[in-house]
This record gives structure tokens, sequence and C-alpha cells, in this order.
């Protein structure tokens, strides 16, 4: 079976991977198995890599690629309320909160970031107990928002000696966490779930747009095949495929900003919402853990696991399987430093 590594060995030889580009290679490789149709890897390489470019249920693999290549050419539009221009999808709150987030948004929502640094590092990898660097190289973000990557050590100080930052997409995401902290959950949540979107966007429902029936008609005439309108989505799918939105983005913000507790404590009030998402006492390399985990069956039979830190919040790992990919869990190793002392390779 073909997988998302598959997809970036075809990569390396070209040009380096990506930021994030294991997880985009991902997110399209699963879209694109829903549909019996794996893009090509360029598609993946020519579109701005997303922290969680996860499965996005309800959407076909077509339409998936054309929205990710529109999105790689949004300008970052976030409003004083931490909104986006985007109408959102209609999303109510009916569920009562989980306790355990709840209690845990209270413990953590008071805290400042670790005044020893004022960036976090992360190292993404499969192990659970090393910080070693792979393709998937070195991610820093200032508490100010920019943001670095690097391929190793040596690029990543390149590119912060030489104020190389770049990738703000998820901006929107963190400013809709810190909204979310102390505004009005609902729109809160109606926010997030168009946090991916280009501004203007119709929210993603699974409803089919005049431009996604074009270019399903246009595939399916070079396939020499007669073009078949897909069946509607009821409102329970609807529901469903908003919720995956609100998870992805919700969860992106989480990852994209572990450093700061504020963000975190917003993104987990969301997730607390979500009566889908269940959460469990774990234990991770012997730490006190919760796993999240959210579920979807439409298209296939679909699971992500977030695994967090049971005291700070902080994002430890996060699990993707189903019965249409490979498993694979990534582990995220985070650690407050001090921009100038990456600028010197003193890190």
């Amino acid at each position: 079976m073909t997988d998302e590594m598959d997809l970036l060995t075809n990569l390396r030889d070209t040009e380096p991977v990506r930021p994030h580009a294991y997880e985009e290679a991902r997110g399209a490789l699963r879209a694109a198995m829903a549909t019996q149709a794996v893009p090509e890897p360029r598609t993946v390489r020519g579109r701005q890599a997303r922290w969680g470019a996860r499965r996005k249920v309800g959407i076909g693999a077509v339409a998936l690629v054309a929205a990710s290549a529109a999105t790689a050419l949004a300008v970052t539009s976030i409003a004083p309320s931490g909104g986006t221009s985007a109408q959102p999808g209609t999303v109510t709150v009916t569920a009562t909160a989980n306790p355990i987030l709840t209690q845990l948004v209270a413990d953590i929502s008071p805290l400042k970031p670790d005044a020893k640094g004022n960036a976090t590092l992360t190292v993404r990898n499969k192990s659970r107990t090393s910080d070693q660097i792979t393709d998937w190289g070195i991610d820093l973000r200032t508490d100010s928002g920019t943001y670095y990557w690097g391929v190793e050590k040596s690029s990543l100080r390149k590119a912060v000696a030489e104020k190389r930052g770049g990738d703000d997409h998820y901006k929107r995401n963190i400013a809709i966490a810190r909204y979310a902290l102390k505004g009005d959950m609902d729109t809160a949540r109606a926010r997030m779930s168009v946090a991916h979107l280009l501004p203007g966007s119709p929210p993603e429902d699974g409803t089919l747009t005049p431009d996604d029936v074009r270019i399903l008609k246009e595939k399916a005439k070079a396939a020499g095949k007669k073009y078949v309108s897909p069946k509607p989505k009821t409102p329970a799918e609807k529901k469903e495929i908003i919720d995956n939105r609100i998870w992805m983005n919700t969860a992106d913000a989480l990852v994209a900003a572990p450093g700061d507790p504020q963000v975190r404590a917003g993104a987990l009030r969301i997730l607390a919402t979500m009566p889908n998402v269940k959460v469990a006492k774990t234990t991770t390399a012997g730490r006190p853990t919760l796993t999240l985990t959210d579920r979807w069956t439409i298209g296939a039979d679909s699971v992500e696991k977030l695994v967090i830190d049971a005291r700070t919040g902080q994002p430890i790992s996060m699990f993707s399987g189903g019965s249409d990919m490979k498993s694979v869990t990534i582990y995220y190793h985070n650690t407050r430093v001090k921009i100038a002392d990456i600028a010197t390779g003193k890190f």
C-alpha cells in the first residue's frame, strides 16, 4: 500500500521536505484514497503544508486538492475578535462541557508562558522519549507569532539569523483559540470551523459548489466516464463534517502554539464542548496524560487521538488511523528557548 512516506520519498531528490510536508502528504493521501485516486506528489509539494492537514471527511479528493491550493494563496486576515471574514457554518453548542477538560482549562488559563524563554522549539518524530531530529525538521514559533522552520539545527539558526520567518496561516487558529478562552462558545466554534479557509469562502459541510461540480465533471470526462452527481449529505453527515473541521483546526492551534497557556486553554475549552470527543486519563512515558479521541464514519471509519499533558495541556502526540490508511503516531517534543540563542546556534 502506498503511504505518506512513499509520497515524501519521491520528493527528497528534487527539493528539501517542506515544513509539515508529512502531515500534508498524509491528508492528501487519505482524502484521495476515499475516491481511489492518489494525487501526484507535486500536488502536495506545491501547497502550503498545514500542521495537521489530516483526513477531511466528506469531501472528494479533487475538491480537497483545489481547496488546499487556494488556501496556499491566502493572506492571513484576523478580525479583532480573533475571527475570520469567512462565513461560519451553523454550529450550536448542545452538549455539557467535559468536566475533565473544563477543570484543566481552569488550571492553566491563569498561567503565563515560561519566562525562561520567548519562543517554543518543537521537534516532531516517531519516538516517545527521544527528541532526535528527523526529515520533519525543527519548528520554532516565537511568542509574538513568527514561525521558523529548518530541516536541521544549522538551517534553523540561519533562518532565524536572517529573519526568514513565515507560514502565518495558523495565526487565525491561534487567535480564535485565544478568543474562545473567555468569548462566546458558539461564536468560537463557528469561527474555528472555517479557520482553514480563504476569507469569504463558504463553510465545508459536504455541499458541492459549482466549481466542485465542474472539476468532478472534468475528471469524469478525462477518465471516459459519465458524471454521476454525488448523493447529497444528510443533516447528520453535514454536522459530522463541520465537527471534523472544528477538531482539526482546534488541534492545529494547540500544536502550533504549545508554549502559550491561554491558547491551550482556549483550544481545550472548544474541545470540551464536542460530545464526540472522548477524554481518558492515561500515562505516557511515565507522565500523567489525557487522551482525546475523535472518530468519523463518513467515507471510511477514521480515528484520531490527541495526547496532552494532564497538568499543562501541552500536546504530546497525535495518532491517526482508519480503515483506509496506515496508522501513524507523531510525537511533539517542545522546549522553551530564547530567540537570541537560536540565532547564535546555542541550542
